[in-house]
């Protein structure tokens, strides 16, 4: 009995940390929203979208990807240009994570990275 208030507030300060990392810090798989970001900023932000594959994509010499059309939640298309090309395996991933910034033209990303 004298060992049980000992343990309660480890264990309630274990569980505060669980319920926060898996609120907030935990990556998802849902898709973000380009009406979030401000075309004027420079400030790179992350945005989860999908490829939309029927669209234009262009390619360097190398058949390595520099851009493509991605959707976000809203169906709102938009033109992203890669700063390093990606490998043509993006093309099959359902959801990416793009890193980067929106401008009125596109949204210029600074890195892509496979979540599904």
């Amino acid at each position: 009995m004298k060992y049980i208030p000992k343990l309660i507030l480890p264990l309630l300060i274990i569980t505060i940390i669980g319920i926060v990392y898996y609120s907030y810090f935990k990556p998802n798989d849902e898709l973000g929203n380009f009406s979030k970001f401000n075309t004027g900023s420079e400030i790179n932000q992350k945005i989860n979208v999908a490829i939309v594959r029927t669209k234009m994509m262009r390619e360097d010499a190398n058949g390595m990807i520099i851009s493509f059309v991605a959707k976000d939640k809203n169906n709102v298309e938009v033109i992203v240009n890669i700063r390093e090309p990606a490998p043509e395996k993006i093309m099959n991933a359902k959801v990416i994570e793009l890193l980067g910034h929106l401008h009125k033209e596109g949204f210029s990303a600074v890195r892509a990275t496979i979540i599904r």
